[in-house]
Formats: C-alpha cells, structure tokens, sequence
C-alpha cells in the first residue's frame, strides 16, 4: 500500500516559490493522504501538469518577433484575458501588420502548437506524481485545453499512457468551461469512479472551487499565473501544495 504524506499549507502558510510577498516562516503542517482511499484521479494540464501558461502570454510576441516586430513591453498581460479574435485585430491594428487577421490567428496557433508538441514541459516532481498516481488508480485529464495538443505533449513527455481519458470541454456531453461540474463528473464517469472518492488536482481558483462543491476531494498545486488568487484556492482545496515537489512518499 502506498500512502502520500503530503505538505499541508493552510491560508497562511506560503513557501517555497510563492511570490515574496506570500513567503513566511510558519510551522509546516503535514497532511497524510492514502491513495487507497481513491477510485480515481482527474487531472488539470495547463499550469497543473505542464509549465505551460506563458506560452499563453507570449504566442502573441513571438509572432511579431518573426515578423520582425518589436513587441510592446508588457504585450502578453494585455492579451492574455482577450479572445483570439480580439488579440488578432490588436497586433494587427496596433503594429499595422499586412497580414490578414485570419493569418495572425493562424500564426499565433501555429506557435502555441509548436510549444507543446516541441517545447512544454512538466512541472517539476510531476513525472513522479502522474506514475505514482496511475500505479495506484485510473487516471484522466480535465481540461480546456486541445486534445490534440494534450495528447502530443504527454506523448513527448512519456505520460500519455498512463491516462486512461483525455476529456475537454469541447466534447459533446460537456460543452461547458470549468465554472461547470459537467466537466468533472462526465470524466469521473469515464473513470467509473463516483465524486467522493475521486482525486481533482487543479491550480484555477474556479476549477477548484467548482470541483470542491459538487463533492470531489482537490488537491491545489501553486501555478505563477494564479498567484493572485493562491490564498483563496488554498483556503478552498482540501490539500494545497506550493509544487508536486513537496508532496512526499511515505
């Protein structure tokens, strides 16, 4: 039997690579979690699994780059929270750029491909994480991300076979972001696996949230995009971790 004993942050216990302003010298509480107590596991990719968000802030000034553009500082927070639509008609009306906006889009897709079939990788201590886990129990991805991408990346990264299902949002039985439970309890039946004694790990303060209250036990791990929201989504998960790499085998 194989038993996680897991580093335990409340609210006001903040370490390891939080911002500054979150790091304090408290007492580390541990937590023990037995996997046993699981029938499953779904897992989040993006700022999860894989140290993927800044592509999502840079796509957009690498394409200008390649252009030969030099690209605003502070580029990526801006178009982070826009549309590709509406990051597309910016770079193109902003820089006055002769390709159609139809082009810029396909540019932009083109290197966030690019980043994940070549480029994205795991967070540190996943690998040992998503093994360990899918020794243990089923495992599937939840995420809003592209399958295709998903599936490329674990590829590279020698995961892929330790999922059983690669679900999002996209699909048909789901059509919902991750402010629904839809996406959690269609993937947990894709696992056979029932609400309370499946494993949600997420780094989205929404995600979590919205998991937490239709019954899934969470486990919160610290993303530097959500570093805003870290003292809420730690209040909220059952467990919250600064990365996989304190999580320890016992």
């Amino acid at each position: 039997m194989v038993t996680y004993s897991i580093v335990f942050f409340s609210d006001k216990l903040y370490v390891y690579t939080l911002p500054q302003k979150f790091k304090k010298k408290k007492e580390i509480m541990k937590k023990k979690i037995n996997l046993n107590c699981f029938t499953g596991a779904i897992l989040d990719v993006d700022g999860t699994l894989l140290d993927s968000m800044p592509i999502w802030y840079d796509a957009g000034a690498r394409v200008l780059t390649a252009l030969g553009v030099t690209p605003e500082p502070g580029l990526g927070d801006l178009l982070f929270n826009m549309t590709l639509d509406q990051s597309s008609s910016y770079l193109k009306t902003h820089y006055h750029l002769t390709l159609s906006i139809e082009e810029i889009q396909q540019a932009i897709l083109d290197e966030i491909a690019a980043f994940y079939r070549n480029t994205a990788p795991l967070k540190p201590g996943a690998l040992a994480f998503v093994r360990t886990l899918s020794a243990q129990m089923p495992l599937a991805v939840a995420s809003v991300g592209d399958r295709t991408l998903i599936r490329a990346a674990f590829s590279r990264l020698n995961i892929l076979d330790c999922f059983s299902a690669v679900l999002t949002d996209q699909d048909p039985e789901i059509r919902a972001g991750k402010s629904s439970p839809k996406i959690f309890l269609a993937t947990a039946d894709a696992l056979h696996s029932k609400p309370a004694s499946t494993l949600v790990v997420e780094d989205n303060l929404t995600a979590v949230t919205t998991a937490h209250t239709a019954g899934f036990p969470t486990l919160a791990v610290y993303d530097p995009a959500n570093r805003e929201d870290w003292p809420e989504i730690a209040r909220i998960a059952d467990t919250a971790v600064p990365s996989f790499e304190a999580l320890t085998l016992a």
